[in-house]
């Protein structure tokens, strides 16, 4: 079996063609990009804030494994995501896109 060198942004543009080529497949895809972000923003205010995931489960009064939960986006609820922001010293803001 012969290995072909891939041509990364030529391979990158077919992607981006599917994606935005099928209405499902876009919305499906800047849902994810959205979740991918907020995860990284908390992480990113959490350690701005010098707390480790311990300091922000004792200040807001849930689990260490709650908080990595909601750091990767594995199954927070609404309840334990405001309970972490408000454990670090953030609220939620809600405005239209």
């Amino acid at each position: 079996m012969a290995f072909v060198k891939a041509n990364l942004d030529e391979e990158k543009a077919k992607l981006n063609d599917l994606i935005f080529s099928n209405e499902e497949a876009r919305k499906a895809y800047e849902e994810f990009q959205a979740k991918i972000a907020l995860q990284q923003q908390l992480v990113q205010m959490r350690k701005a804030e010098r707390m480790t995931q311990t300091d922000v489960a004792a200040a807001a009064g849930i689990s260490q494994q709650a908080v990595s939960r909601i750091e990767k986006g594995a199954g927070a609820t609404i309840n334990s995501l405001i309970k972490y922001l408000t454990g670090i010293g953030y609220s939620i803001e809600l405005k239209k896109i």
